[in-house]
């Protein structure tokens, strides 16, 4: 399913499709757009897992050490 053009409103706070692009890849919510302009978010999207950052596990270091 995708978000209503009242729903897409809500999250942006923009009704013209240039100013909800923007907003969206300022959240990092992915989009489509339409042959006439308009944006196409897809509810999956919404529910995504946030990007994990990953660091080194630097606790094997005092092990090699030894």
């Amino acid at each position: 399913m995708i978000l209503s053009s009242e729903e897409l409103f809500e999250l942006t706070k923009k009704q013209r499709f240039k100013a909800q692009a923007r907003v969206l890849s300022q959240l990092g919510i992915p989009y489509r757009e339409r042959p006439d302009g308009s944006l196409v978010v897809y509810r999956t999207s919404l529910n995504a897992p946030q990007k994990v950052t990953w660091e080194p596990d630097y606790s094997v270091l005092g092990k090699l050490c030894r």
